[in-house]
């Protein structure tokens, strides 16, 4: 087992990449993304202290891990976890949680409009993250919001911009916003 240190912005690790070693988020915010032929973002997943980034244990990597703010990772090796007793059982649990995850954000991207993505994003990243109620840190940029939601940047920032404006959350700090009764809930 090993710990790394990574910047906010930095590559925890690339398309490509051996799996083998699987990263668990102990500090910090992480977004998976693929990328397009074409140069587009599409981010996957957002991940918060004590998720797991991939679980790749023999082939590659097959999307990107980035650092949102100073984070924290530490490397289980694969075959150890595997081996200990409880060690497939727990990274079976661990799998089941990034895959009700995944299907909210399916969920959301495919029967939703922009509001509604907006407001379910937001409900996401609060649990993803382990934000007090009420309260939320937001790591991520507007772009990489709208790369989450499938919106444009344009539709992010009026939403929020709106949702400012009629008080349903507030801007209190550079990335902290206070969330009203409708989007706390």
């Amino acid at each position: 087992m090993s710990s790394k240190h990574f910047n906010s912005k930095d590559t925890i690790f690339a398309a490509g990449d051996a799996g083998g070693a699987l990263p668990k988020l102990i500090s910090g915010a992480v977004i998976l993304y693929t990328l397009f032929d074409d140069g587009r973002r599409q981010v996957l997943d957002l991940a918060g202290p004590g998720d797991f980034l991939h679980f790749d244990v023999e082939d590659q990597v097959d999307y990107y891990a980035e650092a949102l703010v100073p984070s924290e990772v530490l490397f289980f090796p694969a075959t150890e976890l595997l081996a200990a007793p409880d060690g497939a059982a727990f990274l079976l649990e661990q799998m089941r949680d990034r895959l009700a995850m995944e299907r909210r954000h399916v969920t959301m991207l495919s029967h939703k409009g922009a509001e509604e993505r907006l407001s379910d994003f937001i409900r996401m990243a609060s649990d993803c993250l382990g934000q007090e109620e009420g309260q939320l840190e937001l790591p991520l940029t507007r772009q990489q919001i709208a790369d989450f939601t499938g919106l444009t940047l344009e539709t992010v920032s009026r939403t929020f911009a709106r949702w400012e404006r009629e008080n349903i959350m507030t801007k209190v700090g550079r990335r902290t916003y206070h969330l009203h009764e409708r989007l706390a809930a």
